[in-house]
């Protein structure tokens, strides 16, 4: 059974992962929500407090409560990638060929190539953009856009804003002045502009083995991360890993509600982790709850009848178990206005790039995030040290996780999570319905091998040093296996100068838009890679064709740069070959005003 067979569904489980409707209600009105492909909004609640207290254990539930009632159709039809590589494309009139060198030596595929308004289309059907005309939020405006490879994409995206109109953390702060004699300030005086207290989230999802959890992730990753962060404006901090006690005594404790005390860069990134954990921990442990469930009710076919209303245990736990059997790499953004910081969390190998503008003209190139994968060497100490030495050489084999997975962060991807007795009864279970789960790897021992704590990295988004922020991109490793770093900062750079110009050697635009020199080798996120126009960067040419939107600007100079045929053939190729060419594109990025702290932000103060 689909999650749309979910839809509408009134259940109260008992477990960890799952609450009751009445819950659900007082949940879904307390934030303000943007859809993943437009910019509608539900009104917010009046204030976010009544969540604080109830936050913890709300928190294990929110996946669940807004997957039951709010989760849409989705597919987990997969493009398998075989050992083959592309070596050479070449084109005859209308059509063109494609030999991809396999281990039965060249096989060739014929293609007709698009006519160019198809080409066109492919680039920008995808597209989205609003303006945040919100004063005193930082945030001016948003492109995004997506190119998929796999049939269908695996990619997903979410944008939300949460107005923090009555914070808690406001009224906690007064409450200890009047009370302890400080000095106190009228709430007039303290009042700012809307904007300057709101929250804004952007998250970027790469899903592999299906998409089913990167759709899951589009409809809960927010909702999850809102409630944490209302949690620590109630005064409790999370930290991963301790009990929720412990985390009840921090709230106790009134060194947290002086101003500044609870509310910290610190504390705000262990929220940001525990949430990650939390959903994730819900993801994976949905379908195990359920086992004990199905042993006492008769086994059902795996797809039953369209028209029935009737929604078992067996038919929950086949779609609950889909997005643990997918995976999902996860990138997000959090950027508090009130308290002029930038948060980027990610676990897996999507990655997030600040554009910054110093003072004497020049860009800086601000990695935010290091790929998490076997090819880190990094990762590969770290997950050789959370495993016994006799395992050494198999956490991790020819850059994978026990040789499968590449990425070693991830939401799902439960088969490198379970234990091998819960492996073997998922197995168990899904054969009983005809169907199959992902395999265990050789060697599962000692698990979990993969993990969804993220790394967050954070920024003041006004340094005191002068420097402005202009803007952020994050996407998944399909726009970054093809651009650098340090090019994607260059194209936006001179894109906010000219999206409309003629060719560019890859070699000049360094010139036109200089770049700080990079921190030293030993200190770069990894992958370290030539800076542009230099080595295997400086061979081709960048095109500005007048997009409007700055990811499909992105996406399109990925794809080939200045070389249009090869760019038209990439995007009129279909089924495993383009799989085999390219991967799946999300690009979203995030402009900033740029200004000084206060200042409204509108569409001119991107120029």
């Amino acid at each position: 059974m689909s999650f749309a067979r979910l839809t509408g569904l009134r259940l109260g489980l008992t477990r960890s992962g799952a609450i009751g409707r009445p819950h659900a209600t007082r949940l879904a009105t307390s934030i303000r929500f943007a859809s993943t492909s437009g910019t509608s909004e539900r009104p917010a609640s009046p204030s976010l407090r009544r969540n604080g207290i109830l936050a913890l254990s709300l928190l294990a539930g929110a996946a669940a409560t807004y997957y039951y009632d709010h989760y849409v159709r989705v597919s987990t039809t997969t493009t398998h990638t075989p050992g083959g590589t592309p070596v050479e494309t070449s084109a005859h009139g209308p059509t063109f060929e494609v030999s991809i060198r396999s281990s039965r030596g060249p096989v060739k595929y014929s293609f007709r190539r698009l006519p160019e308004r198809d080409i066109e289309a492919k680039l920008h059907s995808n597209e989205s953009t609003a303006v945040v005309d919100r004063p005193g939020n930082p945030v001016v405006r948003w492109d995004r856009n997506w190119v998929g490879s796999n049939e269908p994409c695996e990619d997903r995206s979410a944008i939300d804003l949460v107005p923090r109109s009555q914070s808690w953390r406001d009224t906690t702060q007064r409450w200890w002045k009047w009370n302890w004699g400080g000095v106190g300030a009228s709430a007039a005086a303290e009042a700012s502009t809307p904007g300057s207290k709101d929250i804004m989230m952007f998250s970027v999802l790469d899903g592999h083995a299906g998409d089913a959890t990167s759709q899951l992730l589009s409809r809960t990753l927010h909702p999850t991360l809102t409630i944490a962060l209302a949690g620590l404006q109630a005064g409790i901090s999370p930290t991963p890993g301790t009990s929720k006690w412990s985390q009840l005594a921090s709230y106790l404790d009134p060194a947290q509600w002086l101003p500044g005390g609870i509310w910290t860069p610190e504390n705000v990134s262990r929220t940001i982790q525990s949430a990650y954990l939390q959903l994730d921990e819900n993801i994976c442990q949905a379908p195990i709850s359920l086992l004990p469930v199905l042993s006492s009710q008769p086994i059902k076919p795996s797809r039953p009848d369209p028209d029935s209303e009737v929604i078992s245990a067996s038919d929950i736990f086949t779609a609950q178990t889909e997005p643990a059997n997918a995976g999902a790499c996860a990138i997000s953004a959090v950027v508090d206005a009130e308290e002029d910081g930038l948060w980027v969390a990610l676990a897996g190998d999507c990655r997030a790039v600040a554009g910054w503008e110093g003072v004497d003209g020049k860009w800086r190139c601000d990695v935010l995030t290091e790929d998490q994968m076997g090819e880190n060497p990094r990762e590969v100490e770290r997950m050789k040290g959370e495993h016994p030495r006799s395992e050494a050489s198999s956490v991790i084999r020819n850059g994978r996780v026990q040789g499968g997975l590449q990425p070693t962060r991830a939401f799902g991807d439960a088969v490198y999570k379970w234990t091998p007795e819960q492996n073997s009864a998922m197995e168990r279970a899904y054969a009983a319905r005809g169907l199959k789960l992902r395999k265990e790897r050789p060697g599962h021992l000692t698990p979990p091998y993969v993990t969804a704590r993220p790394e967050v990295t954070y920024r003041q988004i006004h340094p005191s040093s002068g420097e402005r922020l202009r803007f952020l991109v994050m996407a998944t490793d399909g726009l970054w296996d093809r651009i650098t770093s340090e090019e994607a900062t260059l194209l936006v750079a001179s894109y906010l100068s000219h999206p409309t110009h003629t060719d560019i050697p890859k070699v000049a635009i360094p010139n036109m838009f200089p770049l700080q020199p990079p921190l030293p080798e030993s200190q770069r996120p990894y992958p370290v890679q030539d800076l542009p126009g230099t080595g295997d960067r400086a061979a081709g040419s960048w095109v500005y064709e007048g997009d409007e939107n700055a990811a499909t600007h992105l996406i399109r100079n990925s794809l080939a740069g200045g070389d249009r045929k090869l760019r038209g053939e990439l995007l009129s190729m279909h089924g495993q070959v383009t799989r085999w060419m390219r991967d799946d594109i999300t690009v979203t990025v995030v402009f900033f005003n740029g200004q000084e702290r206060g200042r409204g932000a509108t569409a001119e103060s991107l120029e």
